[in-house]
């Protein structure tokens, strides 16, 4: 017996099975994307070791690169697929069976596509390090080509160049007498006039330097005597104004009756 839900936009058709039956479709339907999820773990862990998965051939990069474009536009085909699928079973009976399948389907074309998508770059990945290391190789060489030609060079060239003539050493030099030290120029201190000189020159700075710190402490006395003279006045003022405003606020004397 099978029994009809509705819902807005909704049509499913649920079957009346036992209880055994239903929790059997129920497992089915867990395990049988679980399996086809570790069916694809092995080509993952294949692709993560690049020296166990075999390359494709393919003719070139340009190719490989075509190939894998190729296959990730029909991964995003099948999912555009798959969506607009998933839409249509919702207006179906047996919805979620009919969801199922298009999942199931969506998920074998993805993951074929994105096998394809892999190992196409896998194969350009491969070429573009073969490429390098032959590089690599072609530069080593000339490098030691150019280096084995210049140490020839050299040798050549060193075993056609004649010896060099061995000159005569100098004759030694009669060693010089050594020469008297010259006399000391009489300095200007030794003078008398210039130590007079000299004395005057001092004594004069230092009346100049006592007469100059006279002039300060003088300055700074009269400076002193000024502040003192109108901290005074400031507060005589003040004293003032406030004798006046207490004169001010005092009540006038009461007249006789």
């Amino acid at each position: 017996m099978s029994l009809i839900a509705f819902r807005p936009g909704v049509t499913q058709c649920v079957d009346g099975l036992p209880a055994t039956s239903r929790r059997a479709a129920r497992l089915a339907r867990w395990l049988l994307p679980a399996a086809v999820a570790l069916a694809a773990v092995p080509a993952l862990a294949a692709e993560g070791d690049g020296q166990s998965v075999p390359a494709q051939a393919y003719a070139s990069k340009e190719a490989a690169q075509a190939a894998a474009d190729a296959a990730k536009a029909e991964s995003d085909r099948i999912k555009r697929q798959y969506d607009v699928e998933a839409a249509e079973c919702m207006h179906k009976f047996f919805a979620n069976r009919c969801a199922e399948k298009a999942r199931l389907e969506r998920n074998a074309g993805v993951t074929r596509t994105d096998a394809d998508r892999r190992a196409a770059e896998l194969y350009i990945r491969r070429e573009e390090a073969r490429e390098r290391h032959e590089k690599r190789d072609r530069d080593n060489a000339e490098r030691d080509a150019k280096a084995t030609d210049r140490a020839a060079r050299k040798a050549e060239e060193a075993a056609s160049r004649p010896p060099p003539k061995a000159e005569p050493a100098p004759p030694p030099r009669p060693s010089a007498p050594a020469a008297a030290p010259a006399p000391r120029p009489p300095r200007d201190v030794d003078d008398p006039a210039v130590r007079a000189r000299n004395r005057a020159d001092f004594e004069r700075k230092q009346a100049e330097a006592r007469e100059y710190a006279e002039k300060q402490a003088r300055e700074r006395q009269e400076a002193e005597a000024k502040r003192a003279r109108r901290r005074a006045e400031r507060e005589e003022e003040a004293g003032r104004l406030k004798a006046q405003q207490q004169e001010e606020g005092a009540p006038a004397p009461a007249g006789k009756p």
